[in-house]
């Protein structure tokens, strides 16, 4: 189909059930060390491939969920190709560019300061970064899912993880350089990666629990708490004044959003037809919400405006 569908019926199962103490998302199973050191440890040996060098015909379409970051009034989506490379598509521009890297997963793209920060999970499941136009490189760890980042400051950010037994890891990077992996806990659904996102010095991460149900956690102060909803795809998280706004795909492959912080809480329907996770990206007053349509196209909802939505590529 050519057109975004408008999704009209089924909503986002509201009331998600806490497995463990209040406040806390409990883990069902014991990471043992040698868990961990399975799931997250040094970088593999394999290369981190490139695309080929020769430019094709026309850029590739988006197979998953688009990352999306704000530079200055511009937004710029990033989004992984059919052919596997990392494209950047500016919005209301000209066509998009390979910005080359071999992905298994959607980009995570952060603005630190006004460089752009571009993360992934590379063909050797390490999660690789790329600064502004600089070259891909390892971070190391072992991945199974897309990234999810978040950025404070220029020097200040952070980038999470599903981890080879399914709890979030992260890695955090501070004015001394990258700092080593450390678990956050909780239990993520297969498939599906973390969202992040910065309020003032503080950052938030929201994931999807084995049971589909969301849950979203204060990074370094508390445990996941439910944060209701079902999705089966890859969350969205972004900060814009007075409040954080998650987005997901419901059950009947509508985009939903939850104000967090805010008396108008629960989720509400904004429409459409996902085919992918959601990406999301703010200023201090909007939000501007992306997806895979059912023509594989990247479309998008802005400010939360229910059942409109424009197609940003080709």
């Amino acid at each position: 189909m050519q057109r975004f569908r408008r999704g009209d019926t089924g909503v986002i199962s509201a009331g998600a059930v806490a497995t463990g103490k209040r406040g806390r998302w409990r883990l069902p199973v014991r990471v043992t060390t040698a868990l961990v050191a399975a799931s997250l440890g040094t970088a593999l040996a394999a290369t981190f491939g490139t695309v080929a060098s020769a430019a094709p015909d026309a850029p590739p379409a988006a197979s998953v969920a688009p990352g999306a970051v704000r530079v200055g009034t511009t937004n710029e989506i990033y989004y992984t190709g059919t052919d596997n490379a990392v494209w950047v598509k500016v919005v209301g521009g000209g066509a998009a560019a390979s910005l080359g890297g071999r992905l298994l997963s959607a980009p995570s793209p952060i603005n630190a300061g006004g460089t752009v920060i571009i993360f992934g999970q590379g063909a050797d499941n390490a999660l690789w970064e790329k600064v502004d136009g600089g070259p891909w490189r390892s971070l190391g760890g072992f991945l199974t899912s897309k990234p999810g980042a978040a950025a404070v400051s220029a020097s200040s950010y952070a980038v999470y993880v599903r981890g080879g037994n399914g709890a979030v890891w992260a890695r955090i990077h501070s004015a001394s350089g990258w700092g080593a992996w450390f678990s956050a806990g909780g239990r993520v659904l297969s498939r599906t990666g973390p969202t992040a996102a910065a309020r003032g010095t503080a950052t938030w991460v929201m994931v999807v629990g084995t049971n589909r149900q969301l849950y979203i956690q204060h990074a370094g102060v508390t445990g996941f708490a439910p944060a209701g909803g079902i999705t089966n795809s890859s969350p969205a998280l972004v900060n814009v004044n007075p409040y954080l706004v998650g987005f997901a795909r419901g059950t009947n492959n509508a985009m939903y959003f939850h104000n967090f912080i805010a008396p108008n809480t629960g989720w509400h329907s904004l429409g459409g037809v996902c085919t992918s996770g959601i990406g999301a990206l703010s200023s201090a007053t909007q939000t501007w919400s992306y997806c895979l349509g059912t023509d594989n196209q990247i479309w998008q909802n802005t400010n939360r405006t229910p059942n409109v939505f424009h197609r940003v590529t080709p």
